[in-house]
């Protein structure tokens, strides 16, 4: 049995708000209830993690009391559920609060732009701003101008939270792992325009692979594992909780060493995207990327409105003023045939392929689709038809308004590629300069990931966030199933809060993480083990990278209203990052506090 069942409460919750059920129980009722078909050949038998063979005489020798920081917080940080937990006496991480509650924090003294010295001041960007930013001190935000576009009518699709598990009833987690930062950009345009972003809008997965943890660098491999652990932060009971990260990074390549390009750019020219901060914006970051590229690379441009076409045939990467040329001749006209439009890219890109190159198409898009296929399906149908050719796919969107954010995340995921989201010049520079081998070359397709927990050390387990990269355990190795992808020094990370039984010691979990790296090539594992031994006695004492990560989440879950934040405050959050800022010296983790600070002023304002 579960420490806690979030389902039945999760729906009563919401039908008494009148809402539709959350995809959490949909999701998480699929996976209980699926079983692979009878007919079904069976698949090759998994390694056995080492705990399943101990005796009950080695795992009691083994026994090891883990020592457990509890820190003081406010009580209504992590309220507890407002059901009875299945096993009251053993409540999980988000049970009853143990918290200090003569600790207060004054929220009055964190406003934005009256920070006591402790961040720069920051401006948020306009869509001005977007194509000719002007750099403060140290966020690269732009002071505004004019006023901002309103961002009504936007389209999201919220996932929900993923339940706790016990490791009794499924000690296995596997999804697939990807690099998507789409959410976190998002939810900064959002709040540079006052507003706090919808529920639905935050996937916490997306926010936590914004942000560089400096993992060890494989040398020889495509990839290398790092796990590490601490007790957990923000749990309301403490006791036996622990935030557990598994990160993966992918092998760096120099500019100098990756593989010739082929791209096809994808242009939305319909009339939605008659604004800066959409075309104009498009233009300007697409010839950032033409200016990196090097002889060798080709680009070709397809455009769609009401119907699709080709603006511009594949040419030499050498010809750059012609290619610019032809960018700077975009305008708008027309609907937005998207359908057309990728299929024309996609009809060019496979004219043009070559084997040995990265071969990618590049869709710059708000999103909308009003003429053709207009829903997800049709068009991910197109997507889907042309993934296994080699082709994979980034889907870049512009603007805020009528922005389709839910197609455009499903585009990247279904497209063998990536999904970002560019609000100014900056971020524009972030993706297609300052790590443009990442943008362009894929170091693993179709990646698994596969976390075994040890069900004698472990008693239950929650993944924060990928609710919508669940994949059955048992389809890990079957390749027919879609993976994510990881592009050259990227990097992807996924963090657990676990549940520990009383004095437990030993091995608390054993990853694996399946890959391919080219579309025909065999698939490839390596895995990595955790013991007790590797988890920080106190939060504090975890490496900073850790920290950073679950602030990081806990911000996240806190703006989507997640089911294990109710209650939840940012004080703590804020109150941490400014411990972490001067130790960790990156301008992302300065801006981060910064807008942890204007949600803060926001939600005090609702």
């Amino acid at each position: 049995m579960q420490d806690h069942d979030p389902i039945l409460e999760s729906a009563l919750e919401e039908a008494l708000g009148g809402k539709a059920p959350p995809d959490l129980i949909a999701a998480t009722l699929a996976k209980a209830a699926a079983l692979p078909p009878a007919a079904q050949a069976p698949l090759p038998a998994m390694p056995r993690p080492h705990w399943r063979a101990w005796g009950a005489g080695l795992a009691a020798a083994a026994a090891l009391v883990v020592g457990v920081g509890v820190f003081a917080l406010n009580p209504a940080d992590r309220a507890a559920p407002e059901t009875v937990a299945t096993n009251a006496q053993e409540p999980n991480c988000s049970g009853s609060s143990t918290f200090d509650p003569s600790i207060k924090l004054d929220l009055s003294k964190h406003k934005l732009g009256n920070h006591d010295g402790d961040v720069p001041e920051i401006y948020f960007a306009t869509p001005q701003d977007s194509i000719e930013a002007k750099p403060t001190r140290d966020t690269g935000w732009a002071a505004p101008l004019q006023e901002l576009e309103d961002p009504s009518g936007m389209i999201h699709k919220g996932h929900g939270s993923n339940p706790f598990v016990d490791t009794e009833d499924d000690a296995q987690s596997t999804f697939g792992l990807e690099h998507d930062s789409g959410s976190h950009t998002m939810t900064r345009a959002y709040l540079g325009r006052g507003t706090l972003p919808p529920d639905e809008a935050v996937r916490v997965e997306e926010f936590v692979n914004y942000f560089d943890y400096r993992y060890a660098k494989p040398l020889n491999a495509p990839f290398e594992i790092t796990m590490d652990g601490a007790p957990s932060r923000y749990g309301a009971d403490l006791k036996n909780c622990y935030l557990m990260r598994v990160g993966v990074q992918a092998r760096q390549i120099d500019a100098k060493d990756r593989k010739p390009a082929v791209l096809t750019f994808v242009i939305d020219i319909s009339g939605s995207m008659a604004q800066d901060n959409r075309l104009g914006l498009v233009k300007q970051a697409l010839k950032l990327l033409v200016e990196q590229l090097q002889e060798g690379d080709r680009v070709g441009i397809a455009v769609y409105g009401s119907n699709g076409a080709v603006h511009m045939e594949h040419v030499d990467a050498s010809r750059r003023s012609e290619i610019t040329n032809a960018i700077d001749r975009l305008s708008t006209q027309g609907a937005t045939n998207a359908e057309e439009g990728l299929k024309i890219g996609y009809q060019m890109a496979t004219g043009a392929y070559r084997a040995g190159h990265t071969n990618r198409v590049i869709l710059c898009s708000d999103g909308v689709a009003n003429v053709g296929a207009t829903g997800p399906d049709g068009i991910l149908k197109t997507i889907v038809e042309n993934r296994r050719k080699g082709i994979t796919l980034s889907a870049i969107g512009f603007g805020m308004g009528n922005y389709n954010d839910h197609l455009m995340e499903q585009l990247g995921d279904k497209g063998d590629g990536h999904y970002a989201y560019v609000d100014t010049i900056d971020e524009a520079k972030r993706i297609f300069v300052d790590n443009l081998t990442g943008a362009l070359e894929v170091v693993g397709r179709d990646v698994k990931i596969q976390v075994d927990f040890n069900p004698k050390v472990v008693k239950s387990y929650r993944l924060i966030g990928y609710v919508n990269r669940d994949i059955r355990d048992e389809d890990f190795r079957n390749d027919a199933v879609d993976g994510g992808e990881i592009g050259a020094g990227h990097a992807a990370t996924a963090l657990y809060e676990i549940k520990l039984h009383d004095n437990a010691a030993g091995a608390v979990a054993y990853a694996k993480l399946r890959y391919r790296t080219d579309e025909e090539g065999e698939f490839a594992e390596i895995q990595r083990e955790m013991f007790t031994r590797d988890l920080a006695l106190q939060w504090d004492q975890a490496a900073i990278g850790l920290r950073l990560a679950g602030n990081v989440a806990e911000f996240a879950e806190i703006l989507g209203k997640g089911f294990y934040a109710k209650g939840a405050l940012l004080a703590p959050v804020i109150e941490e990052l400014n411990a972490i800022a001067p130790e960790y010296r990156d301008n992302k983790v300065e801006e981060l506090l910064a807008l942890v600070k204007k949600a803060e002023e926001l939600k005090q304002k609702e």
